[in-house]
């Protein structure tokens, strides 16, 4: 600092010697008006542009800008290495379990008989196993994304396939019995698999309080990684954390959905039944309005999210047909044969669908209040560019020394 003969500070700055600037000393005048002296001795500098190339750390330091790249999300901190390990070792256990019962004991099973019994033990695996399979994309996909409500949604999914673990010993007994009439035999083929059945539900049930604890520990430091991002910003974090809550709904609509149509398909398996056609027409339907709900919300398209939203009303108005349908048929074959698997799914289905419904009000309420520059910001794809959001290189700096 220099003083002037007006009495305003001047800052003298020596950069690196440049080819365009021999001396490389320049002097600036940063005053904006004439700073009145009863009030004491003070600087102010004001409304000078930062540089347009600096890059700035967690903890606020400069650094040297560097080339974006996308890479492979690996878990880098204490907590979310636990979460990832627990899940893996959950899902290696039961999906290794689970692979082993659905080969052998069809294999058993197809040489008495093949039917709708068999058909419903391979739709009530094969679900099984690809749940567990999708929770484990879908904790891949909550580390990465830091989404602590969506590790949340799987704490409670994990809970729920450890009922369903509990219901698939009785319907696989209630299966068996029907295919194999003799009482020896079928009490034979229950008792190799008994110790194995029985241990899905247990790794499943020490892997939720697993789960549950490790979230627990994640969701402090997830708050405080988005809190950062966010700038502090309170209103915009309530925003962003409905937003979170509106994605993380969706992925798990998704698995329902396709459970609940999935077994609808198996039960009736006529390819010229007209409840066929329309059940079948269901999935992609789903998987587009669900995949275009999220990119709508994200883009703040009104108009578009709500036609969304109407799609949303025909799969749960399908859904709860169905169910009635099968509540009011007194045979033991269709859809009543999958009555305990098929009501736990479609209820669940029913309330996801239902809470995503009332989240795309709330998400459409805060459409044009700044959420969209800091979803974009936070997924990588640009710098914010709203004047309270990180850093605004456009924004006007002060800075003050008493």
């Amino acid at each position: 600092m220099q003083p002037s003969d007006s009495g305003v500070a001047k800052a003298t700055v020596y950069p690196p010697a440049r080819a365009d600037s021999p001396q490389g000393r320049h002097t600036f005048d940063f005053s904006k008006s004439a700073l009145s002296t009863h009030n004491g001795k003070y600087i102010e500098l004001d409304d000078f542009t930062p540089p347009m190339n600096q890059v700035r750390n967690d903890r606020g330091h400069v650094t040297s800008p560097k080339k974006s790249r996308r890479s492979i999300y690996i878990p880098n901190t204490l907590w979310t290495r636990s979460f990832a390990i627990a899940v893996v070792l959950e899902t290696l256990a039961t999906v290794g379990i689970e692979s082993w019962v659905f080969v052998s004991m069809l294999n058993q099973l197809d040489k008495i008989e093949k039917g709708s019994a068999t058909t419903r033990i391979r739709s009530f695996l094969g679900l099984y196993i690809f749940a567990l399979l999708y929770e484990l994309a879908l904790s891949y996909d909550a580390l990465r994304r830091k989404n602590t409500f969506q590790l949340t949604g799987l704490c409670i999914c994990n809970l729920g396939l450890f009922t369903y673990g509990i219901l698939q010993m009785r319907e696989i007994k209630k299966t068996v019995t029907e295919v194999v009439a003799d009482t020896t035999r079928s009490t034979n083929i229950l008792g190799k698999y008994q110790i194995e059945l029985i241990l899905v539900p247990v790794f499943l049930g020490l892997g939720t309080f697993v789960m549950i604890f490790v979230t627990w520990r994640l969701r402090a430091e997830f708050s405080w990684s988005i809190y950062k991002d966010i700038s502090a910003d309170l209103r915009m974090n309530r925003r962003y954390t409905v937003y979170q809550v509106y994605i993380a709904l969706l992925k798990f609509d998704w698995f329902f959905i396709f459970g609940t149509q999935l077994q609808i398909l198996l039960s009736i398996q006529d390819l010229e039944n007209e409840e066929f056609l329309i059940n079948a027409a269901m999935v992609p339907v789903a998987i587009i309005t669900l995949s275009l709900s999220a990119l709508f919300c994200r883009r703040e398209k009104t108009k578009s999210l709500f036609l969304m939203m109407i799609f949303m009303v025909a799969i749960l108005t399908s859904i709860i047909r169905t169910i009635i349908q099968m509540y009011r048929s007194n045979d033991n074959s269709g859809l009543s044969s999958f009555k305990t698997s098929l009501t736990l799914f479609a209820t669940i289905a029913t309330f996801l669908i239902i809470s995503t419904l009332v989240n795309s009000v709330w998400c459409m309420m805060n459409f044009n209040k700044g959420l969209k520059d800091y979803v974009k910001q936070l997924r990588g794809r640009k710098q914010a560019s709203s004047p309270s959001g990180p850093w605004n290189p456009e924004a006007n700096s002060r800075f003050v020394l008493n």
